[in-house]
């Protein structure tokens, strides 16, 4: 997955453009079709960005510590394309609009990094439309494909996940991710409990 790390000058010149708040686990930090009045820095806990429609939720990314969102919008001048929850409690920098673009005139190379960011994060989006196509194990092993790095030589998929947030990202009912990884486990291409899993070797192409 493309994430939009900041480097830490970027920042602490931010933050110091911003108010730090705190958000418990649940929390609605914007919805779908919401005027765009702020972005956000995670600098505590994560943050899941997802869209929804009559089919369900398609989970879009997650936000970690270190991590910019909600910029794509006040570039753009466009209501939030997403919505936004906390996967737990969290802290993070709000930085309101009109701060935003005192931020950008000041230090144009911020702009510049934020937009390499947007243009990786567009390939991400097509490279995930391209599964479409896919059925509900094609999109899982993609999923998971994206997610995976490499731990002291062990490939894990990065973050905790539940079944559900997996469908989501997926695209796919929750029973079937709990049918896959149980069918994955016992032909041991993976390790799982409930904090982590663990890729044991190459998943296969078709299920």
């Amino acid at each position: 997955m493309t994430h939009m790390m900041l480097s830490e000058g970027d920042r602490t010149f931010l933050l110091e453009h911003a108010a730090v708040r705190h958000y418990r686990r649940g929390q609605v930090l914007f919805d779908q079709g919401d005027d765009a009045t702020c972005l956000f820095v995670v600098l505590a806990g994560e943050v899941e960005i997802f869209v929804e429609n009559w089919q369900g939720r398609t989970v879009i990314a997650r936000k970690k510590i270190g991590e910019l969102f909600g910029e794509l919008e006040l570039l753009g001048g466009l209501d939030r394309i997403a919505s936004a929850v906390t996967v737990k409690d969290s802290l993070l920098g709000v930085m309101r609009k009109c701060a935003f673009e005192q931020c950008i005139r000041a230090r144009p190379e911020l702009l510049t990094a934020i937009l390499r960011h947007l243009a990786a994060a567009v390939g991400e989006m097509t490279l995930r439309l391209s599964t479409l196509s896919l059925d509900a194990y094609g999109r899982l092993r993609f999923c998971l494909s994206r997610l995976v790095r490499e731990t002291d030589g062990v490939a894990v998929v990065e973050g905790s996940w539940t079944q559900q947030q997996l469908a989501d990202l997926a695209g796919c009912r929750r029973e079937t991710v709990a049918k896959i990884l149980s069918e994955l486990k016992r032909g041991h291409w993976i390790r799982s409990d409930r904090q982590q899993i663990t890729i044991l070797r190459p998943l296969p192409e078709e299920f």
